[in-house]
């Protein structure tokens, strides 16, 4: 038979571990509640390829007289850096990033006027501030997202320019739609992302009034990380 006094005690004691465990278990429950609701923002850097295959266009005179033969060579790496924000709302997720990118094209140039010579190689720079929105779905950390993406014209240089006749019309503004599955780990998250371009590699070369007729989209895979001024929840 259980005296009283030890029958308190076990009651005590049975109290005690109840409001303990269940202080663990609404600990545990907030921290959760904190992750899925968590508002991360920091810098951002990344790097890729453009992946644009080759491709060659021909570029005539007036009398239909091919003048020079411009092959798509290969397209130098491409970079970014800026900031990035993300907010949490249980399984899903939404993400802003101003980000300035850079990248380069590299063209073969063979001009039929100069018989004998190898094609020259110049080289098309361009620089961004790409602007996008993402949103989707966020479970144990890892997230799968989609977004527009908008590109604003900074600055351009281009050794074409050199060729006799050509002529240019850059566009200002261009947009696209990225792809991204991503993990967020402490105050890092990495992000490996689709960026498909709505515009072609020639949008903007022309030579006397014809447009070129390139068809290849600057479309980028690109590997970012990112670095978060807060600490995980």
């Amino acid at each position: 038979m259980i005296s009283y006094p030890r029958f308190y005690l076990l009651t005590g004691l049975t109290l005690v571990l109840f409001f303990l465990s269940e202080s663990i278990c609404l600990a545990q429950y907030s921290k959760k509640s904190r992750e899925r609701e968590a508002t991360r923002m920091g810098i951002k850097l990344s790097g890729g390829a453009i992946m644009a295959r080759e491709e060659t266009v021909y570029i005539g005179s007036g009398k239909d007289q091919i003048v020079h033969e411009i092959q798509l060579s290969n397209a130098l790496p491409q970079y970014s850096a800026g900031f990035w924000a993300q907010k949490r709302f249980g399984w899903l997720y939404s993400e802003v990033n101003v980000l300035y990118t850079y990248y380069g094209m590299a063209f073969d140039v063979t001009t039929y006027k100069e018989d004998g010579r190898p094609p020259k190689r110049m080289i098309e720079r361009f620089g961004y501030i790409d602007l996008q929105a993402m949103g989707g779905l966020f479970s144990n950390n890892f997230r799968l997202g989609v977004g527009p993406v908008m590109h604003i014209l900074t600055n351009q240089k281009s050794q074409l320019l050199n060729l006799e006749n050509y002529n240019q019309k850059l566009r200002n503004v261009s947009y696209g739609f990225s792809f991204a599955v991503g993990y967020d780990l402490g105050r890092f998250s990495i992000d490996l992302k689709f960026d498909k371009a709505f515009r072609t590699i020639g949008d903007h070369i022309y030579y006397r009034y014809s447009k070129s007729q390139f068809f290849e989209t600057p479309d980028g895979l690109t590997l970012a990380i990112a670095y978060s001024f807060s600490d995980e929840p």
